[in-house]
């Protein structure tokens, strides 16, 4: 199903995807935190490969907000 663009839509959208560009940034700095605070290497390694995979998803996140401009 299509949805005709109106500006307060695209707004709307651009501002949640704004937001959840921000929470996994934010969830993706909480892993690095986490991940400095065992010394498991076990656990240390799970944190970061959960990290890079939020820093995967931020980048996508930040490419769909510019070319939504």
């Amino acid at each position: 199903m299509s949805f005709p663009y109106t500006p307060n839509l695209q707004d709307a959208k651009i501002e949640s995807l704004r937001t959840q560009h921000d929470y996994l940034n934010l969830l993706r700095l909480r892993h690095q935190q986490w991940m400095g605070s065992t010394i498991d290497g076990d656990i240390q390694r799970v944190h970061l490969e959960i990290a890079e995979l939020i820093e995967q998803i931020t980048d996508r996140y930040a490419q769909l907000l510019e070319a939504s401009k």
